[in-house]
């Protein structure tokens, strides 16, 4: 019949075969042994293998920290900030507190956009705006870049902060005239200066959460952060 003029099938001489091969004594042999110069097998000594794989990290596990020192964008720094924000809210109240914003640097005009970004508090005995918005400017900035990465993210660095009075979210939204923002020039001090100058303990930070599909918060204002003309009314 048929089937009587089919070869059978022959054994492939091919190394890929042979190594995937049950029935070759070579492929059954543990390679865990290598022969001595006279001929004798002696047993594989792994403890270096051994050692190689106790010491393995994960390269993931290598990488430096995030830069930035106490005010780097990492999770401890910012729940850090949130406690020491809503301490000092506690005591001093929405005096104590600004709501701070981004300019927009792809806008300009009476079109100018302002991104909120959270809410800083400072002992306001002992810290001015100023100095509460630079201890905390790294960490304003990236958060900043990563909420907002289209529109920001490239000008890192060189964002432009405002500030209004804490709470007033609502207001500045239906465009308040009584509400401005207020520009606030980061210190010429350097970081370490500002780090012993202004503790921990004196300034905090509530940052904006995007949850609404990633709109987030605005406000159109002139470049100096006042309502425009065509918004009033």
């Amino acid at each position: 019949g048929l089937s009587t003029m089919i070869d059978p099938p022959r054994r492939s001489n091919s190394p890929s075969t042979l190594l995937h091969d049950t029935n070759d004594r070579h492929s059954q042999r543990t390679d865990f042994r290598e022969e001595e110069e006279n001929g004798e097998e002696k047993d594989f000594d792994d403890d270096d293998d051994e050692v190689e794989l106790i010491n393995y990290s994960s390269p993931m596990r290598k990488r430096p920290p995030p830069k930035g020192g106490d005010m780097a964008c990492a999770s401890p720094n910012i729940l850090r900030q949130l406690r020491q924000y809503q301490n000092i809210r506690k005591v001093g109240g929405t005096e104590c507190v600004n709501d701070v914003y981004v300019r927009d640097p792809n806008t300009k005009g009476k079109e100018t956009r302002f991104w909120f970004v959270g809410k800083m508090a400072r002992c306001t005995g002992t810290v001015s705006t100023e100095e509460a918005l630079t201890r905390q400017i790294n960490l304003l900035q990236e958060h900043a870049c990563r909420i907002r990465p289209v529109e920001l993210g490239r000008s890192f660095g060189r964002l432009e902060f405002f500030v209004a009075p804490g709470d007033t979210e609502l207001l500045t939204s239906q465009n308040d005239p009584g509400i401005g923002l207020k520009k606030v020039v980061v210190a010429s001090d350097d970081g370490e200066a500002m780090e012993e100058k202004v503790s921990l303990l004196e300034v905090g930070l509530n940052l904006e959460i995007v949850t609404n599909r990633g709109v987030g918060f605005h406000v159109i204002r002139t470049e100096d952060g006042v309502v425009p003309p065509h918004l009033l009314g």
